[in-house]
C-alpha cells in the first residue's frame, strides 16, 4: 500500500515509516500525503500518544483542556462540551469529531458524547486538532473545526495494555487493549474501557443520576488481501448513564447506547489510491426526567468513495463522492420518522508550485433533502413548522504555504463551511403539560466564512517551535434549538419555543504558542489565545435567549503554561490554564426562561507523576485541578479536585 491516505475519513498510512522519515509526528488527514502540522493547509496541532500519556487524563475533553484556541466546559463528570475558536455553549454543535474518519458525534442534536466515544486512551496514536471551517477537506459539518482521533493500525502497530485508576469522588477507571497479528497479513485489536464515579456535589434533582458510568468497547481488524489490497472491518458499542446539561439550561439525566458497524475497503490501483467506506452508527436516546421525557432511535449511514492520484510530483488530486441517509424515530416526538438523504461530491488539488511554494484548493458540494411524517400537523395560531425541504450548498477550503527557509514557513488561508441544522431543529414536536417546543424544516444552515493567516518558526537554539495564527470569521446567521430559542405563549397558555435562525456574527482572533523539548528530558509549552465575537442580533433577543448570545458565552482571552521532566525512570508533568471570565446560561422556574450566569475568570493547574516499575509496568498519580478545590467553569456544577492513582502494564 501507499505510504498515504486517500481522505481525512480512510486513513490508511504506514505512520511509523512517515515520522521516522519526518523525524517528528505527521498528519495526513487534510491533503492525503503525509505532512507536518506546519506544513498542512489548515492550522493543526497534533497530540501524540505519549502527550496523552503524560496528561494523566481519564477522557479527551481533559486533554483539549490545554491546547491553544480550545474552550472545554465541563457540567459533570462525564458531561463536557468543547469549542474551538469561540462559539461554545452546552452540546455544542459545530465541532466535528471523528476516530479513524467515523463520525462520532451525535446527529439527533449534533453534539458529542466526549465520554461514550468507543475509543480507550491506550490505543490512540495521535488527536489532531484543525482549527476553522475545514468542511470541504474534512467532511460534512466541520465548522468551527475538527478533532481527528487516529488511533494504531492493528496490522502494523502491536499495542497491548491493561490500566487501572481510582481517586476521590469513588472514581473508578479501567481499560484494556489487545492485538493480535497471526500473519503478517492480518491484524485484529480488541479494546473496552469502563468508567463510574460519585457526581459533583450541588444541584440536586429527584432525578440526579449520582453514581454516573460509562462502558464501551471496539473491535477493528485490518487484512491485506494482496499487496495493493487491504480490507478494514470494525464495531463498536458503548452505553452512558449521567445527567448532562442541554441548552434547556437545566440537568437532565441521559441513558444512551450505541453502536457501529464499518467497512473499509482501499486499493492501490493504475488511477490512483481508491477507498471505499461504508459505515452506520445507531443509538437509543432516553432521558426520562421531573421536568422533560424525551426518547427516541436515531441511525445514520454513510457510504464514501474517494481517488487519490498522484500526478507527477507536484500535484495531488482527490475526488470523492458521499452519501449520507439519516433517520430519527418517535411517534411521541417526530410523529414517527424524519430523515434526510444528503448527496456530496468533493474535490481536492495540492500543486507543488515550488520546492518552498504551495497550493491547496479544496470544494465540496452538499445537497440534502429532509422529510418528516406527521408534517401537516398544525400549531395553534403559528401554522405547520414541517414539510419537505431540499438543500444545497457549496463549502470551499483553500491555502497558500510559503517556505522561503527550512525554518520559516507562512500560511494564507480561506474557507466557507456549513453547520446544518441538527435533526431535533429541523423535526422535533413536544408538547407535555405547560410545555411546548418544536422545530422547523424552514430553519436555514449557518455559513461560516474565515480568513486567516499563520507562521511557523523553528528555533533550534532553543530546541523550539513558534506558532502564530491570526484570523476573522463571519457567520452569516445562527441557529438556535427549540429549546434555546426565546419563550412565548399560545393561547391555550403553554409555554412556547420554536427553532428559528437568528442574525449572524463576526468574530476575530489567534493564537501565538512556543513549544519545544531537548535532550536533557525537558519540556515546555507556553501560549497565548484569543476569540473576540460580536453579535448582530439585538440586545433584547440576545437577553431572552442568552444560549445564542456566543459574544458574552466566549471567554476572549486564555493562556495556557505547561513545564515537564524525565530523568531516567520518571516523568513529571504539569499544565496550567488562565481563561477570563464568560457567561453561561441557567433555567430559571421563577421566570420559566433561560437566565445568564456569570462564569468568573479562573486557573486550574493539573500536575502528574509517572514511574517505570520495570520496562512493562508504570505506576502514576494524577491531580486534576491542584490548586483549588473547586472551582466554576459553567453554570453548571462546581468543578472539583480530583485525585488518582493508577497502574498501566504493557505487554
Amino acid at each position: 500500500m501507499l505510504a498515504i491516505a486517500a481522505t481525512a475519513q480512510a486513513q490508511t498510512v504506514d505512520y511509523t515509516a512517515s515520522e521516522q522519515m519526518f523525524g517528528e509526528p505527521v498528519t495526513v488527514s487534510a491533503t492525503g500525503k503525509p505532512q507536518r502540522a506546519s506544513e498542512a493547509p489548515a492550522s493543526i496541532d497534533i497530540i501524540t500518544a505519549d502527550d496523552i500519556r503524560r496528561s494523566g487524563a481519564t477522557d479527551i475533553p481533559s486533554i483539549l483542556r490545554f491546547v491553544p484556541g480550545i474552550d472545554v466546559r465541563r457540567y459533570g463528570q462525564f458531561d463536557s462540551a468543547v469549542g474551538i475558536r469561540g462559539y461554545n455553549t452546552a452540546l455544542n454543535p459545530r465541532v466535528l469529531v471523528l476516530v479513524d474518519g467515523r463520525q462520532v458525534y451525535q446527529d439527533d442534536y449534533g453534539y458529542t458524547l466526549w465520554s461514550q466515544i468507543p475509543v480507550t486512551l491506550g490505543e490512540i496514536r495521535q488527536i489532531e486538532i484543525i482549527r476553522g471551517p475545514n468542511a470541504a477537506l474534512y467532511g460534512f459539518n466541520a465548522v468551527s473545526g475538527v478533532i481527528n482521533i487516529v488511533t494504531f493500525d492493528p496490522l502494523r502497530d502491536k499495542k497491548n495494555s491493561v490500566d487501572l485508576r481510582g481517586g476521590t469522588q469513588a472514581q473508578v477507571y479501567g481499560e484494556a487493549v489487545a492485538t493480535l497479528q497471526p500473519s503478517d497479513r492480518l491484524g485484529m485489536r480488541f479494546s473496552a474501557k469502563g468508567t463510574r464515579a460519585d457526581e459533583y456535589s450541588g444541584y440536586r434533582a429527584r432525578d440526579t443520576v449520582d453514581h454516573p458510568d460509562v462502558e464501551t468497547g471496539a473491535a477493528d481488524m485490518r487484512y491485506r488481501i494482496n499487496d495493493k489490497v487491504e480490507l478494514d472491518l470494525s464495531a463498536t458499542v458503548g452505553a452512558i448513564d449521567t445527567d448532562f446539561y442541554p441548552d434547556l439550561g437545566s440537568y437532565l439525566p441521559l441513558d444512551v447506547v450505541s453502536n457501529s458497524l464499518r467497512g473499509l475497503l482501499s486499493a492501490d490501483t493504475d488511477f490512483g489510491l481508491m477507498q471505499l467506506d461504508l459505515y452506520r452508527n445507531g443509538m437509543d436516546f432516553r432521558s426520562s426526567g421531573s421536568k422533560i421525557d424525551l426518547a427516541w432511535q436515531q441511525d445514520v449511514t454513510v457510504l464514501k468513495a474517494s481517488d487519490l492520484v498522484r500526478l507527477g510530483s507536484d500535484h495531488t488530486v482527490r475526488i470523492g463522492a458521499e452519501y449520507r441517509h439519516n433517520s430519527i424515530s418517535s411517534d411521541d416526538y417526530f410523529g414517527g420518522e424524519m430523515h434526510s438523504d444528503l448527496l456530496a461530491g468533493s474535490a481536492m488539488w495540492n500543486w507543488q508550485i515550488l520546492p518552498s511554494l504551495s497550493l491547496t484548493n479544496a470544494v465540496r458540494l452538499d445537497g440534502m433533502r429532509i422529510e418528516r411524517d406527521d408534517s401537516d400537523l398544525v400549531i395553534p395560531h403559528i401554522g405547520s413548522p414541517f414539510g419537505d425541504r431540499d438543500l444545497l450548498e457549496p463549502s470551499f477550503n483553500s491555502a497558500l504555504l510559503y517556505s522561503p527557509t527550512d525554518y520559516d514557513t507562512f500560511r494564507l488561508t480561506a474557507a466557507r463551511a456549513l453547520q446544518l441544522p441538527s435533526l431535533i431543529s429541523f423535526g422535533l414536536f413536544y408538547s407535555k403539560g405547560p410545555f411546548l417546543g418544536a422545530g422547523s424544516t424552514d430553519l436555514d444552515p449557518s455559513a461560516v466564512t474565515n480568513y486567516e493567516v499563520g507562521y511557523s518558526r523553528k528555533l533550534p537554539v532553543l530546541d523550539s517551535q513558534l506558532n502564530v495564527s491570526v484570523f476573522i470569521q463571519d457567520t452569516d446567521k445562527t441557529i438556535g434549538s427549540p429549546f434555546a430559542s426565546p419563550f412565548t405563549f399560545t393561547p391555550e397558555g403553554q409555554i412556547l419555543t420554536l427553532a428559528r435562525n437568528f442574525a449572524g456574527s463576526s468574530a476575530y482572533g489567534g493564537e501565538i504558542g512556543i513549544e519545544g523539548q531537548n535532550a536533557a528530558g525537558w519540556r515546555w509549552n507556553l501560549s497565548y489565545s484569543l476569540a473576540e465575537i460580536d453579535d448582530r442580533s439585538p440586545a433584547a433577543i440576545l437577553f431572552d435567549s442568552p444560549s445564542i448570545n456566543y459574544a458574552e458565552q466566549n471567554p476572549v482571552h486564555s493562556i495556557i503554561a505547561g513545564l515537564g521532566f524525565t530523568w531516567q525512570k520518571l516523568e513529571l508533568d504539569t499544565q496550567a490554564r488562565w481563561q477570563s471570565r464568560f457567561e453561561d446560561f441557567r433555567f430559571d422556574d421563577t421566570v420559566a426562561a433561560n437566565i445568564a450566569v456569570d462564569v468568573p475568570d479562573y486557573v486550574t493547574v493539573n500536575a502528574r507523576a509517572g514511574y517505570k516499575l520495570n520496562d512493562n509496568a508504570t505506576v502514576s498519580l494524577t491531580a486534576e485541578q491542584l490548586n483549588a478545590a473547586d472551582i466554576r467553569t459553567s453554570a453548571g456544577r462546581r468543578n472539583e479536585r480530583r485525585l488518582l492513582a493508577g497502574l498501566k502494564v504493557e505487554f
